[in-house]
């Protein structure tokens, strides 16, 4: 073989081997993922006040929500994808506990409810209630190899909610639903679990730590839309994402 021909077999091999690389792990480089959502929240340690009486409400606010996304997977390179998402989130109060006004003895469990029944409109309260959220997501996943098909995975990510209705239990399962708009409220969590790649799909369970979330006031308990009830560090969940290739 002549020295002109060596260098141009050289550099066909050298394509060669690069287009049979970006081949294969442009194969599994895109995906699409199911991602089922549980946790547990303290959604709220605030004060807030009913109607202009003469005392305010100091309560917390807790609950157990759930959701369901699909979600768009794209690898930037072997360690690193990002996700964006749409899904559904019902983010649920079913916990609630606050002070007595006055400094009287007790708890209270329940919160004073503007229900319209027609008539008196007075002595309406919930103990329990949920949002219907629309919830987009994106999110940056970093996967720290074990093996060819085993990973430990660390994702942070943004959601923002979108409520579309409410509906608030009165009494002997009484339901209120209502449509009221509210602002766009936001969370920010942390997924550490783990990545089992197989021939053409993946799984991806983790724990969920929520980090910040602002949720805004509510309108039937004569807050202000635009009021914000933050919380850092204050609840648990799990996640489970199931990811087909393509």
């Amino acid at each position: 073989m002549s020295n002109r021909k060596k260098p141009m077999s050289r550099l066909l091999s050298l394509c060669i081997i690069l287009f049979s690389f970006y081949s294969s792990y442009g194969q599994n480089s895109k995906s699409i993922e199911i991602s089922l959502v549980g946790r547990h929240d303290l959604h709220g340690n605030y004060v807030s006040n009913f109607a202009g009486r003469a005392y305010d409400d100091t309560q917390k606010i807790r609950g157990v929500s759930y959701g369901i996304n699909t979600h768009f997977r794209k690898k930037i390179n072997k360690s690193y994808a990002i996700s964006i998402g749409l899904g559904y989130y019902r983010l649920k109060i079913d916990k609630i506990k606050g002070s007595m006004p006055f400094g009287i003895p007790g708890v209270r469990t329940a919160r004073s409810i503007n229900y319209d029944d027609g008539m008196t409109n007075l002595g309406y309260a919930t103990t329990n209630y949920f949002y219907n959220n629309l919830a987009a997501t994106i999110s940056l996943d970093k996967s720290f190899q074990i093996n060819n098909s085993f990973s430990i995975n660390v994702s942070p990510e943004l959601i923002a909610y979108k409520t579309i209705s409410q509906n608030y239990e009165l009494y002997n399962e009484k339901h209120w639903k209502t449509k009221n708009n509210k602002p766009i409220e936001f969370g920010v969590n942390m997924n550490l679990g783990i990545l089992k790649e197989y021939k053409t799909f993946y799984i991806r369970p983790s724990i969920i730590v929520p980090i910040y979330q602002t949720i805004k006031g509510d309108i039937v308990f004569y807050e202000d839309p635009k009021m914000e009830i933050s919380k850092w560090f204050s609840g648990i969940g799990l996640s489970l994402k199931l990811g087909k290739y393509f």
